[in-house]
This record gives C-alpha cells, sequence and structure tokens, in this order.
C-alpha cells in the first residue's frame, strides 16, 4: 500500500511539472503570435505549429489547437475549423480515445459537406475509416473508405498515393474479415496502379498482401509469381521474415513439405535477428506442424515444444491454443496417448479461457469508456476554463494547478472504484454463465425424454398386438408365404423406427418408405377396406433434405385410429409431401373419415376417456423443437365438412429443411 502511495505522489508530481513545462512552451509560442497581426500570416503559423507538435507533444498539440479555434470564432473561417476538428479528432485518436476522436472528425464532415469542399472530406473520410476500424465498426470503415476513394479520383493527378493507400487499407480491412476475394481485388487494383510500380518499397508491401490473398484463394502459381517479385528487391528484414512465411505457406499447402521448411526457416533466422517474439513462436509453430505432417516426428516435437516454452512466457492466447492442437495431433499420430490427452485437455481448458477472457475483456471495455467519456468531459471543461484564463492573464497560473491537483484525486478515486466496481461485475458474469448453464442442461434432458415417448408412442403395444395377431392368423390358415412376408415387414418396420430414433434426423426417401410399411401393416387391420396414396414431389425427393425424424406418422395414426377406424367403407387416406420453397417442406395428411368431432364423441362413450399419447408426445416435442429457432414447424388441422356435415381432416405440417 505504501508504494501503491509513492508511486502515486511519484506521478502527480511528473505531471505537474510536465504541465509546466507545457505552458512554458505555450507561453514561448504565445509571444510569438503575438507579433503577428495580419491573420493569415497568423493562421500559417498556428498550422506551422500545429503541424510541427502533432506527433512531438500531444498536449502542446491540443492546447495550440483550442487556442486557435477560440480565435476562429469570432471570424468567418468555416474551413479552418473543419480542420482544426480534423486535427483534435487525430490528437484524440493517437491518445486511443476512439469515441471523441469520432465526434471531431464527424465535425469536420458536417462543415466540409456543407461548402462542398471534396478534397477535405476524402481526407477526413479516410481518418474516420480508421477509427471505425480500430472500433471494431468494419462495414462502416469500408463505406467511409470507398467514398474517400470515389472524392480522390478528382485529384488523381496531385494526389496519386492517396487512392492507393485508401485501396491497400481496404483490403486490409477485407483481410482482417476473411473476405479473401475483394481483399485481393484491391491488392490487385493498387498493385496495377503507376505509383505503387514506380516506389519499390510500396510494391513489396502489396507483393507480400497479393501471395497472402492468392494463397488463401488456393492460386499457387500466382502468389509465387508475387511472391517472386517481391523477393527481388525487398530488403527489410520485418517484411523478408513475413514474406518467407507465407511462402512456407503455399509449398506446405502444396505438400511440398521439404522447401516449405526451408523458408520457414529463413523466417525463423530473420525473426531472431530482430528479436521478435511473436515472429519467432510463429516460425517454431510453422516448422513443429510442417514436419509433423512431412512424419519428422521427433523434429517436430522439437520444434512445438520451443514454441510452447516461449509462449508460456508471452501473453499470445491463440498462438498458444494453435500449439496445444498441434502437440495433441503430433502426439496422437506418435500413439503417445498419455501426451495426446494432457494436450488435449490444456487445450479445452484455454479454449474456456479465452471466451470468458473475451467476455470480460468486452464488459471492461464498455467501462473503460464510459469512465474516459466521464473523466473527459471534465478535464475538457477545466481546460476550457484554462485556456480563457490563460488569454486573459499568462501570470495567473494557480488555477491551472488547482485543477491538476484535482484531477489527480478524482483520478485516484476512480481507481478505486472502478478496481471495485470490476469485481462485482465478474461475479455476475460468472453467476449468469452457470444458470445458462443449468438451464440448458435442463433443456437437453426434457428434450432427450420427449423423444423417448414419441418413440414409445410409435411402438405401442396395440399396434403391436393387432400386427401379431394378423401374423399368427397367417400361420393357423397355413398361409406360410403371407405369414412370413407380413412378418418381414413388421421386422423391417420396428428395426428402422429404432435406427432413426437415435439419429434425430430423416432423409425424406427414407420416412416415406417408413410410412408405407406402417400402412400395408394396418391396411391388414383393416381388412383391406383402406385405400391410401402417397405422392412425393421430386423436388422433395431428395437424401439431402432432412427432416425430424418420428414427426408426420403420430398424425398419420391418428388419421386411421379417429377418422377411419369408426367407418365402415370407403375409408381413403393421402400423404402427400412437396417442397413449395428452398427452405420449406411440406406435408398433407387428408383422410374422409368422420371427423374429429364424432370421434370425441365416440370415445367419451366408452368406459374410459381415451388419450391421444402419440400426438401429445409430438406437441411436446415440436414445442423443445421450435425453442429458440427462427424458422419453427408449423402444424395447422383443418376440420372438412360439405354443407355442415363432417367428411374428413386436414393436417398441414410445414416443416424447415434441415441439410445434415
Amino acid at each position: 500500500m505504501l508504494k501503491t502511495i509513492h508511486l502515486l505522489i511519484f506521478l502527480f508530481a511528473f505531471q505537474l511539472v510536465s504541465a509546466q513545462d507545457t505552458n512554458k512552451k505555450l507561453d514561448s509560442l504565445n509571444a510569438i503570435l503575438s507579433k503577428i497581426k495580419n491573420d493569415s500570416l497568423r493562421s500559417l503559423e498556428y498550422q506551422k505549429l500545429i503541424n510541427l507538435n502533432r506527433k512531438a507533444n500531444p498536449k502542446l498539440h491540443y492546447l495550440i489547437i483550442k487556442q486557435h479555434l477560440c480565435e476562429l470564432q469570432t471570424t468567418t473561417s468555416n474551413s479552418g475549423r473543419g480542420k482544426l476538428y480534423r486535427e483534435l479528432g487525430i490528437n484524440y485518436r493517437n491518445q486511443g480515445k476512439l469515441d471523441s476522436s469520432l465526434a471531431y472528425y464527424n465535425k469536420a464532415k458536417l462543415i466540409f459537406e456543407k461548402l462542398k469542399d471534396t478534397l477535405n472530406i476524402a481526407k477526413t473520410q479516410s481518418s474516420l475509416a480508421n477509427v471505425l476500424k480500430a472500433k471494431g465498426d468494419y462495414e462502416g470503415a469500408i463505406t467511409n473508405i470507398k467514398q474517400s476513394i470515389s472524392f480522390f479520383k478528382n485529384f488523381e493527378d496531385k494526389l496519386p498515393q492517396a487512392i492507393v493507400l485508401n485501396k491497400v487499407n481496404l483490403g486490409g480491412i477485407y483481410v482482417f474479415i476473411k473476405d479473401w476475394e475483394n481483399a485481393d481485388k484491391y491488392f490487385l487494383e493498387a498493385f496495377n496502379h503507376p505509383f505503387i510500380q514506380k516506389t519499390p518499397s510500396a510494391l513489396n508491401s502489396v507483393c507480400i498482401n497479393l501471395v497472402s490473398t492468392k494463397t488463401e484463394l488456393n492460386e499457387f502459381t500466382e502468389a509465387l509469381k508475387y511472391a517472386s517479385i517481391a523477393e527481388k528487391t525487398e530488403k527489410r528484414p520485418k517484411s523478408l521474415a513475413n514474406l518467407n512465411n507465407n511462402i512456407g505457406i503455399i509449398y506446405e499447402k502444396q505438400n511440398n513439405y521439404q522447401r516449405a521448411n526451408s523458408y520457414y526457416k529463413k523466417s525463423l533466422e530473420l525473426n531472431q535477428q530482430l528479436n521478435n517474439k511473436n515472429g519467432i513462436i510463429k516460425s517454431y509453430n510453422n516448422l513443429g506442424n510442417n514436419a509433423r505432417k512431412w512424419k519428422q516426428y521427433n523434429q517436430a516435437e522439437t520444434y512445438l515444444l520451443k514454441a510452447n516454452r516461449l509462449l508460456e512466457e508471452a501473453d499470445n492466447l491463440n498462438s498458444l491454443h494453435f500449439n496445444y492442437q498441434m502437440l495433441f495431433t503430433l502426439y496422437y499420430e506418435k500413439k503417445d496417448y498419455k501426451s495426446a490427452v494432457k494436450y488435449s485437455i490444456l487445450e479445452k481448458q484455454l479454449k474456456d479461457s479465452i471466451i470468458t477472457i473475451e467476455k470480460q475483456k468486452a464488459i471492461a471495455d464498455f467501462e473503460v469508456a464510459y469512465e474516459t467519456e466521464k473523466k473527459e468531459r471534465e478535464k475538457n471543461i477545466a481546460q476550457q476554463q484554462l485556456l480563457i484564463s490563460q488569454l486573459e492573464n499568462t501570470k495567473n497560473k494557480n488555477l491551472l494547478y488547482s485543477a491538476l491537483v484535482i484531477s489527480g484525486l478524482l483520478l485516484i478515486a476512480g481507481l478505486f472504484y472502478y478496481s471495485r466496481l470490476k469485481a462485482k461485475k465478474k461475479a455476475e458474469i460468472i453467476t449468469l454463465e452457470l444458470k445458462e448453464t443449468q438451464k440448458r442442461l435442463a433443456l437437453e434432458k426434457q428434450y432427450k425424454d420427449s423423444e423417448l415417448k414419441a418413440l414409445k408412442a410409435q411402438m405401442n403395444p396395440h399396434f403391436i398386438f393387432n400386427a401379431l395377431n394378423s401374423i399368427q392368423d397367417y400361420i393357423v390358415l397355413n398361409q406360410k408365404n403371407l405369414a412370413s412376408d407380413y412378418l418381414g415387414k413388421f421386422a423391417d418396420l420396428i428395426r428402422n423406427y429404432l435406427h432413426f430414433s437415435d439419429t434425430g434426423f430423416i432423409s425424406i426417401p427414407e420416412e416415406v418408405h417408413n410410412l408405407k410399411l406402417y400402412l400395408e401393416l394396418e391396411k391388414l387391420r383393416f381388412e383391406d377396406a383402406l385405400d391410401y396414396q402417397v405422392t412425393v414431389d421430386d423436388k422433395a425427393n431428395s437424401e439431402a433434405i432432412k427432416i425430424p425424424t418420428m414427426l408426420i406418422q403420430p398424425y398419420v395414426e391418428n388419421a386411421l385410429k379417429h377418422g377411419l377406424l369408426h367407418k365402415k367403407d370407403n375409408r381413403k387416406l393421402s400423404i402427400s409431401i412437396s417442397k413449395p420453397s428452398e427452405k420449406i417442406i411440406q406435408c398433407i395428411v387428408q383422410d374422409n373419415g368422420i371427423g374429429r368431432e364424432k370421434s370425441k364423441a365416440i370415445n367419451q362413450k366408452r368406459q374410459y376417456q381415451h388419450k391421444s399419447f402419440a400426438l401429445k408426445a409430438t406437441t411436446e416435442r415440436l414445442d423443445l423443437l421450435n425453442y429458440g429457432k427462427e424458422r419453427k414447424i408449423g402444424v395447422e388441422i383443418l376440420d372438412l365438412k360439405y354443407e355442415d356435415e363432417a367428411t374428413g381432416t386436414k393436417v398441414i405440417l410445414n416443416i424447415p429443411i434441415v441439410n445434415k
């Protein structure tokens, strides 16, 4: 605790000294500016000072811009204010304050749009794109860069590099979102531009990017062509390391492991010269993975373990995750299953950690953004008051010191408050994740129970009893062929139901086959006084189209049991399956039975109340299948009537297609 207080006192003292030094420099600059009376010359001097301090002294850069803005409020120089707003956007972007940067860029853009100043609109949109990319708004970044490119076309003779750099940046965004075709398109356009062809360093950078995109698109010959161009003139060690690594990837994908190994080694040597730890780790991982594919297991183990040792000291979770995967695969292929299990467990644990860290980071980023904006507003108020005081009386610095003391105390209080808030948020996240896991497990159990109920409904004892009685009658009547045929169909149906009850999904041809088997057996129960027809649309009759198992049969059974069984003759049942759209399979089950109302009345007259177990289980299963889905299975049951007389029942099932 004592060390922390000493550190805070030191930081505060350093901030105080730094502020004093900045104020002295501002006073010195004001002395120079006060001697310039001409407004145009004064603006030029301001611009010179802004350019000079943009990277050298961000605090002084900010104060100069604010002071110049205060002076411009008394003039009509809208363009000047727009440029100063853009400078403030640059200042905040360099500090990592992206929301503030975005706000000032948008202010500048509005001014330039009113003035129809296309050149400055283009420059501002390029800057906006960089901020949006940093914030993760890739769609907004792409839109702004494309608009900037269209504006810059009017100035291509004066600023050819502007269009090219924008196209390279645009390609980089597409690489980040793994849209390799668009990335390749814009890198090619940049490559063919005369400005790139005349600038060797830029040409090499574009070629290295093209090597990456062509490799991802499996255009290996083209990738090697651009690699050859870059190899001839590229001298920058870091770029050469990336180039050799990319060439190694090409040869590895072509199964030329020996050449891939030589390029990976070149990349490793360059990264070691640069002391680039992440580059060294990547090279060891690539060398190890390549050696594994090459069946050089001992060499692969050496490289991967070297990478693993470096990764234990580095903060690179994605590379460590890849390293665990490769070590698991290596030991599995070597049949060292004990080591394989070890790295498999480590890989899973790390994967869970990465997901948790990403969630925590998203929440922490939100909290930091909120606290940063809050402090930024407070700081802006204090700095505006300070600027007014400086213009009125440059000698009075007591107000600035007081403001800095207050800011320091607020910062200390904010740090303590933020640490407590972060701990509380972390505990809440863990609680929510536990509840979600419990809810998911309960839902999975309920889903499995429903599937078992549906299977039980399919194989109800009544159906099995009737089928076995029919087989017994054939045997008693010495109709052995019919008994054998009937028994075979019954066995096929039972086997199919048991098989597909575990798969979860079934193809249309398989479902139609099972329905026909079931109806052939039921026809015997009706003493052949049953006419049924099963029709399937050609578009729907495909092995690739899958629907949930045991979904249609309960509705067919219901039509037979409650609609047609109570009718003496002219029993008709039709089943039609069609594909009305690319996303839906429609099944219609229609009978000419006595209707639902009469069936219900008959069941009520019996000594016991009949319960449709199959349909109840199917209804529960439908609810589970539809849970959390955007496209749901729809069921519609229609009572068919003619002049108020029941003529049957029609069931319409709309089933979303599942491609398994």
